[in-house]
């Protein structure tokens, strides 16, 4: 499988444009920012950003990263750069370019909302003269100040800092940071790894400096990396924590040790995702570990509005009634150390009991408790009983916002996810990983796909799912998984090669689906072993 290059290639654009040319500019930049994005039109191009000054008016700066100079060099042959040259040479802008190579600690950095649609407010390009005595000194200081700087769980407003060195001027160099807002930016000059380059800097190791603010203009064109979701804004990439630390008693592979591991093995991966840049993580009652999460995303001290949490309520629970929902909605926010949900869902609609479950579920929201409410492995008939309630709402204000359901090439039940998307409710899909390497091998159409994309199975696979707006909560436990599992904002699909992961599934996937909801509906329950009461829509 082909792998990816990093990016050690920067050209960095000034670009002034004539005042009465900027509308024409920016419908040019549609054409070439965006198709520079596109894995197939300019394959060697691993980042173009289009940030405004906000120091000197009508200008603009490229930030361009390739794998290498002659990536850069095929870029300008490209039919997208052509806009570009020829609204450039008609006389709407001119323009002056530094090359650089990155000198960052890895590749790039991975912060929450740092995607091709994030738009910021806060960024500075920073060109620094070292002294040429001093440059192994500044290598070393402004390695420790970057590797420290990309640590969310320290700076979680900071998206980007990015060190780059002249290709031409070797004591030349520049930065690139980017951040949330002027109050993170703020924020950074007040951490102890900023003081040591400050220190350095003071001492007389930069003999020039320029500075030049900067704010997002690039947003428009790609995928977005999230969703509005009720009244919520649901990222479209999340983490799930299924068998994270603990494995639940009814669980396949109950007692297990190589899944479990107990407290420790779960603040480690919740401390790895947040690092790799996660913000949404998938949580349930049912998976006993909701405490242990909530210790480690305490200990991260990540802002609460920087996360988005979603719990469910499981059918013990359920089964119990309302009271007993109502008190694991305190219970969760409780052991996730929380002020509240931003998403709860009935885990499994228990027949007879769902729809008062769901009904304290609407309390809860009412009471601020939780932001939205939703389901979780619904079938059409199974939401329409709870419309048939009147759970909705009398002007539906409280309809489901989502259905959790298991989405990928195995089981992609066409029927019910054109359902649910045509009322308005979003799905996020569960195993949208499939089952793993050997499912992958026997998986013929995402074998093809990976062939012709040159991505691994991981990324095709939750490619597929965000390119048609449904949110995946891949989990993984080492950090290199958590961030192949995360590049899927970088390429797309085409057309024929969504259709054929859209495969109708085998009546034996049918079958095998039918087989778990019949048991997990009635799961944990006293009437555990019921059979499902009238017919389903399976596909």
């Amino acid at each position: 499988m082909a792998t990816q290059k990093p990016s050690n290639f920067t050209v960095i654009v000034t670009v002034d444009v004539k005042e009465d040319r900027r509308d024409e500019f920016f419908e040019v930049m549609k054409v070439d920012a965006v198709d520079s994005r596109n894995t197939e039109l300019d394959p060697g191009c691993k980042r173009f950003d289009l940030v405004e000054s906000r120091d000197t008016p009508n200008r603009f700066y490229f930030y361009e990263a390739y794998v290498d100079e002659a990536a850069a060099a095929e870029h300008k042959k490209t039919a997208h750069y052509d806009k570009w040259a020829k609204f450039k040479a008609s006389g709407g802008a001119t323009s002056e370019a530094v090359k650089a190579e990155s000198v960052s600690v890895g590749d790039w950095a991975l912060q929450a909302n740092d995607s091709p649609t994030s738009q910021f407010t806060a960024g500075v390009i920073i060109t620094i003269d070292i002294a040429l005595d001093r440059v192994d000194e500044f290598l070393q200081v402004i390695g420790e100040d970057t590797r420290t700087t990309r640590t969310k769980l320290l700076e979680p407003g900071n998206l980007r800092v990015d060190i780059l060195r002249s290709t031409e001027n070797r004591s030349r160099f520049y930065f690139y940071e980017i951040f949330i807002d002027d109050e993170t930016c703020a924020n950074h000059k007040t951490t102890p790894h900023y003081d040591v380059w400050k220190q350095f800097k003071t001492s007389g190791g930069v003999t020039h400096q320029v500075t030049e603010r900067i704010k997002s203009v690039m947003h428009w064109g790609f995928t977005s990396a999230s969703t509005p979701v009720g009244c919520t804004e649901m990222p479209l990439l999340g983490f799930g924590l299924y068998k994270v630390g603990a494995v639940p008693p009814s669980a396949s592979g109950a007692g297990s040790e190589p899944v479990a591991g107990g407290p420790e093995v779960c603040a480690k991966v919740v401390h790895d995702a947040l690092t790799s840049a996660y913000t949404m993580f998938d949580c349930a009652e049912f998976y006993s570990n909701e405490a242990w999460v909530g210790d480690a995303l305490k200990s991260a001290k990540t802002p609460r509005n920087c996360l988005y949490l979603i719990s469910k309520v499981w059918n013990t629970t359920i089964y119990e009634g309302p009271d007993a929902v109502k008190k694991q909605v305190d219970k969760a926010i409780a052991d996730l150390k929380c002020e509240y949900i931003d998403m709860m869902l009935v885990h499994w609609p228990v027949p007879g009991k769902h729809v008062a479950a769901y009904n304290a579920l609407r309390e809860c929201k009412a009471a601020g408790k939780v932001k939205e409410i939703g389901l979780s492995n619904y079938c059409i008939e199974d939401y329409e009983e709870l419309r048939a309630a009147g759970a909705f709402g009398k002007d539906g204000e409280d309809k489901p916002r989502c259905n959790q359901i298991e989405v990928n090439p195995a089981l992609f039940r066409k029927k019910t996810i054109d359902f649910f998307q045509k009322e308005g409710v979003h799905i996020q899909a569960y195993r949208g990983l499939m089952q793993g390497a050997a499912a992958w091998a026997a998986c013929a159409p995402l074998q093809e796909v990976c062939k012709e994309t040159g991505r691994p199975a991981a990324q095709v696979l939750g490619r597929f799912l965000v390119q048609q707006g449904i949110s995946h909560v891949p989990k993984a436990s080492a950090p290199e998984r958590m961030l192949e599992n995360r590049d899927l904002f970088t390429f797309e699909l085409s057309k024929s090669q969504v259709e054929r992961l859209s495969q109708v599934p085998t009546p034996e996937a049918i079958e095998n689906f039918k087989k778990l909801y019949t048991k997990c509906i009635w799961r944990d329950t006293p009437e555990e072993g019921g059979a499902m009461l009238g017919s389903r829509t399976l596909d």
